[in-house]
């Protein structure tokens, strides 16, 4: 059963997700109003899965700077975990990668 549910796992991961991902972050930090420093926080944990140190000392602020950045996308946001915002992320992403193959579909039979 545990090789199963690693099989469906991997599937799930090896989708195909935009070839922008600028576009899906993008998207994500206007549809929510963050600010700047917010997006710059934010893309540095999910494209880098920096810890807060790690974020502070990139961003040359303190650690609880980056906790109250963090306080502040997730209210804005509306979600109080951070496995949720990482979900909404993906999904935007696989939305936004469903939607470009959707294009590129209908562009290559308007081709044909």
């Amino acid at each position: 059963m545990t090789n199963r549910l690693i099989t469906e796992h991997e599937s799930y991961v090896n989708v195909e997700l935009t070839k922008e991902p600028e576009l899906v972050f993008h998207q994500f930090f206007v549809n929510y109003g963050l600010t700047q420093r917010e997006s710059e926080i934010l893309s540095l944990l999910v494209t880098h899965g920096y810890t807060n140190r790690e974020i502070a000392e990139s961003c040359f602020i303190s650690e609880k700077t980056v906790k109250i950045h963090l306080a502040n996308i997730m209210s804005k946001i509306g979600i109080g975990s951070m496995r949720k915002l990482l979900a909404m992320l993906l999904q935007q992403a696989l939305t936004l990668s469903n939607r470009t193959n959707e294009s590129s579909r209908i562009t290559t039979i308007g081709m044909s």
